[in-house]
């Protein structure tokens, strides 16, 4: 994801802008200054592969605004604490905003911005999380959820940055971890809709019926979702569409990923004393798809898939005959 919403930036720079990338694998971020600027080699000389998270308070021009896009909180923490350290090291006057992509857990991010706030008062740490998935980081219509109060708290410039990546901003509260907050309970939502959709499918084939069609039917439907339609985990329903149905559920929003964000959104709930009320059984599925390496790093429509090969033994008990099979 974060390839794509560095390419849309890239493409978009205006004169006096200039655009740092990095990645812990240097290889990754080499393929990535290759591919843009053979799309657009006019923004070329504008565009700075850095070697090292040390590198960025070296730059000529100090930066405006740094974009965090990892996995866990454990890592954006130990980013966020070697650029403090950097920058302590190099010490700038110069605003600079953190703004943290990632989805993790609220208690992680707001260690991220007392860190932050506690050691350069003049810099700010932001939690900005996404929805919309790789297709919405690939197409630069993504949803950012930031914490702030309201649409009048974000900056000129900041708006202008996430523009330029996405589609929809919402001010989601000026408590720190307010967006993370957002993206944790629509992520729930996600998960669960997700599990439901894949669930209905294989009941429609069950039942005998066309499950193309019937994604038709559910289309224009009272069980439409960004699950069955953006995302239909059914091959060949949306090929204009590129999903990773069509391509083996290769690349999308994988399942190991929407089983972290379930986990997190569940603990998390836990703290503010709210119960889920479909999350054990949400996650008790997904637990089990990424018991299996096959599953678990393909797109969380797979699940469709999965559920597909549960069967009752004799006895009643659920099992999945891929790995009987084996």
């Amino acid at each position: 994801m974060g390839q794509h919403m560095a390419r849309h930036i890239y493409s978009q720079l205006q004169p006096k802008d200039e655009l740092f990338v990095y990645d812990t694998n240097p290889s990754a971020a080499t393929a990535f200054v290759d591919n843009v600027t053979k799309l657009h080699p006019d923004n070329g000389s504008k565009l700075h592969q850095l070697n090292s998270l040390s590198d960025f308070p070296k730059q000529r021009l100090p930066m405006d605004f740094i974009v965090t896009m990892v996995p866990e909180g454990k890592h954006v923490n130990a980013v966020v604490a070697e650029l403090v350290s950097h920058y302590k090291e190099t010490p700038t006057t110069h605003p600079l905003t953190i703004i943290d992509s990632s989805t993790i857990s609220i208690p992680e991010s707001r260690v991220a911005a007392e860190l932050v706030k506690s050691e350069i008062p003049h810099f700010e740490f932001i939690d900005t999380p996404v929805s919309g998935g790789v297709a919405g980081a690939r197409k630069g219509t993504l949803t950012f959820m930031v914490s702030k109060q309201q649409d009048s708290d974000i900056s000129p410039q900041l708006n202008t940055l996430l523009k330029k990546m996405g589609k929809n901003i919402f001010a989601c509260g000026a408590t720190s971890g307010s967006g993370l907050a957002a993206k944790l309970a629509n992520n729930y939502c996600l998960a669960v809709t997700n599990l439901a959709v894949c669930d209905a499918f294989q009941l429609a084939r069950a039942f005998g019926l066309d499950v193309k069609k019937f994604a038709d039917i559910v289309a224009v439907s009272t069980g439409k979702s960004w699950a069955s339609v953006d995302n239909c985990p059914i091959p060949g329903v949306y090929p204009e569409n590129e999903l990773p149905a069509d391509v083996n559920y290769k690349g999308g929003f994988v399942t190991k990923l929407t089983r972290k964000d379930l986990t997190i959104a569940m603990d998390c709930a836990k703290e503010y004393h709210r119960p889920l009320y479909l999350g054990e059984t949400s996650k008790y599925w997904y637990d089990k798809a990424c018991e299996r390496e096959d599953l678990a790093n393909r797109d969380l429509g797979v699940l469709y898939e999965y559920l597909g090969q549960i069967e009752e033994d004799t006895s009643g008990k659920l099992v999945d005959t891929h790995l009987a099979k084996k």
